[in-house]
């Protein structure tokens, strides 16, 4: 068991002096916002797409874009979002 940890701490030691153009150490560039733009879409249709899978629909309740797995759900799903936004919209409250 001692020879298992001293093998380990020898590579963590290792690790530690390796110059940054390796592996973990550097760092890339920053992303644009377009293509952050490009990877939320790309997230949000993913995410669509495995809830289809699941069975769930995507409803649309007075422009409000809902997934649920019937009518009933998405309604109250739909209500809740709609108090969100307009406690939100009204400070005073």
């Amino acid at each position: 068991m001692k020879s298992l940890y001293k093998l380990a701490m020898m590579y963590a030691l290792m690790g530690i002096m390796l110059p940054v153009e390796y592996g973990a150490n550097s760092t890339n560039p920053p992303l644009t916002p377009e293509e952050m733009e490009e990877i939320r879409k790309i997230r949000e249709q993913k995410a669509l797409e495995r809830a289809k899978k699941r069975g769930l629909k995507e409803w649309n309740i007075q422009g409000i874009k809902v997934i649920a797995l019937n009518w009933k759900n998405a309604v109250r799903k739909a209500e809740k979002i709609r108090e969100l936004i307009t406690h939100d919209s009204n400070p005073n409250k």
